[in-house]
């Protein structure tokens, strides 16, 4: 960035969030979202299936990869005419990103000159996406729309636990986003008054960040006997599966705080939050389209946000419990409702047979966990699996829970299957600060 710009930035920080930080896209898609609750479900799927075939359209239209795609299916944007007619549409995955990504921005931009953003590539080689200040502002927009439902406004300070950050920085405070930047990668025992002081001095009441990070800061805030010093407004949860064991740990260190988890992606394919007391994920209609796989229950989703890149039947790598199309009473205008996001359908472990298991069955076997603050499958052979735990309880409290898990787990890869139990007071996050709980180190053939 120039020197004119930070110093630009820095100026701007002084001055109202409303005038500087957020324009006229993001206060249109605000209201959209808001306008929902005044509308019925009939009025929204309207509205839903309008914006789908405007998306398909301007796809077919403007894209060469949508226009090849399409007329090799023998699809055309005038067949969509109802819902039922959206399984005429080709699927595309990730590899279609991957390999025509500038084939998919619109004709009127150039890549070049488009905003560049990478996923964090937990699934394989990451994807170059592009953007613009519009579509940012779009997404900006729901995601505030979500968190109002734990009081959050745009501008509210926020805390924020998303990876690494540049120079190896113990933390960068953020005037103009209103953010103070902590790098997950840098956490240890040792930092954590220090981190909590920058905290303190920000006067920032919302913690944001990936679960296992913030799950993390709660482990240390206890082994440091630091709790009683720090109450935030709300801990927002985001970007990894949720899991039992973190929501208890961040709820019994913050236990005055509200608690939120949306499910989104760098893609914009589908977006979903917490209502309530309820942790089913509600999704809003007019974000995207959100179908599933029946056969892998991976999410499919149809971004309406994005009319530079396009993403129309998207299919995601991550996998749901059936979900239902139809809404909740008094949560009316959010639909689809999905119980649980149960993992990455890339994470494949295996039976020592080598009969592959997918994340969501394992993901099962951690629910209700409460004594770790994060837990990893790291399969070493397909006839053997550590299990490592990260914890700061008493190793006796830690291999009883374990030893609950063993027994799911069994049930899983049969009784064939040698678990070895680690405890550990960290386990190593990625470069980019993000969990994986499955890692899968096989290099031979399978113990048959």
């Amino acid at each position: 960035m120039s020197i004119t710009k930070t110093a630009a930035k820095q100026i701007l920080s002084y001055f109202p969030f409303r005038y500087v930080n957020v324009g006229r896209e993001f206060h249109i898609w605000l209201h959209k979202f808001e306008q929902m609750k005044s509308m019925d479900y009939g009025q929204i799927r309207q509205a839903q299936l309008q914006a789908m075939k405007e998306i398909v359209k301007l796809a077919y239209e403007q894209t060469v990869f949508y226009k090849r795609l399409y007329d090799s299916h023998g699809f055309h944007p005038d067949m969509l005419q109802d819902f039922s007619d959206v399984e005429r549409i080709p699927i595309i995955h990730k590899e279609d990103v991957r390999m025509h990504g500038k084939e998919m921005v619109v004709a009127k931009y150039s890549p070049e000159k488009l905003k560049k953003l990478g996923t964090s590539g937990t699934t394989g080689t990451s994807l170059t996406l592009y953007t613009n200040r519009t579509v940012e502002q779009r997404e900006w927009a729901a995601i505030c729309y979500q968190w109002a439902n734990v009081g959050y406004k745009p501008g509210d300070g926020r805390v924020e636990f998303r990876g690494a950050l540049p120079s190896s920085k113990l933390y960068i405070l953020d005037k103009y986003s209103r953010t103070l930047k902590i790098n997950t990668t840098s956490i240890t025992e040792h930092n954590i008054k220090e981190i909590l002081e920058a905290i303190l001095a920000s006067g920032y009441e919302y913690l944001y960040g990936f679960p296992s990070a913030l799950a993390m800061f709660a482990k240390f805030l206890v082994d440091q006997q630091l709790t009683a010093l720090y109450q935030p407004k709300a801990v927002l949860l985001a970007c990894e599966m949720v899991h039992d064991y973190q929501v208890h740990l961040i709820g019994s260190v913050f236990s005055r705080s509200k608690l939120f988890a949306h499910y989104g992606q760098t893609e914009k394919a589908a977006l979903g939050g917490w209502m309530n007391d309820s942790r089913a994920y509600y999704f809003l209609p007019l974000y995207s389209y959100v179908e599933q796989n029946p056969d892998t229950s991976a999410i499919i989703g149809t971004s309406f946000l994005n009319d530079v890149m396009p993403l129309i039947r998207y299919e995601l790598t991550d996998a749901a419990s059936p979900f239902d199309q139809q809404p909740q009473k008094g949560l009316e205008h959010l639909f689809p409702v999905i119980r649980s996001i149960d993992g990455r359908m890339g994470e494949i472990m295996y039976k020592p047979n080598g009969d592959m298991l997918p994340s969501p069955l394992i993901a099962i076997a951690l629910r209700g966990t409460r004594t770790f603050s994060a837990c990893k499958l790291i399969q070493h052979r397909y006839d053997l699996i550590e299990i490592m735990a990260e914890s700061s309880q008493p190793k006796d409290i830690v291999e009883e829970e374990i030893s609950m898990v063993v027994k799911k787990l069994e049930n899983l890869f049969t009784i064939d299957m040698n678990f070895q139990i680690t405890i550990v007071p960290h386990i190593v996050r990625t470069e980019t600060g993000k969990f994986k709980n499955v890692e899968v180190r096989i290099g031979k053939e399978p113990v048959i």
